[in-house]
């Protein structure tokens, strides 16, 4: 019982540290669009969503796949190395 409250303990730590991790790239793809002047309808156009659409991935309320994920740090001219860099 007290070994199952651990473990469980753990996994929720784990998926916090995942979903706070999630929200730091969000925040990142934010930061390089401002940086690279582009609007968040230029990133939608792009990637042929609609500037909503765009809107809830920037804002976590869709998820982000890997695929989209480098088709954005391609189109806002940054490899994937660079933007994890630093990332622990």
């Amino acid at each position: 019982m007290v070994q199952e409250h651990f473990i469980m303990k753990r996994e929720k730590k784990e998926k916090s540290n995942a979903k706070s991790n999630y929200f730091l790239i969000l925040e990142k793809i934010i930061a390089q669009r401002i940086a690279t002047g582009k609007t968040q309808i230029n990133v939608a156009d792009h990637l042929n969503l609609s500037e909503g659409g765009y809107f809830k991935v920037e804002k976590g309320k869709t998820k982000l796949d890997l695929e989209r994920l480098f088709e954005i740090l391609e189109y806002l001219e940054i490899s994937p190395k660079e933007f994890f860099k630093g990332m622990e």
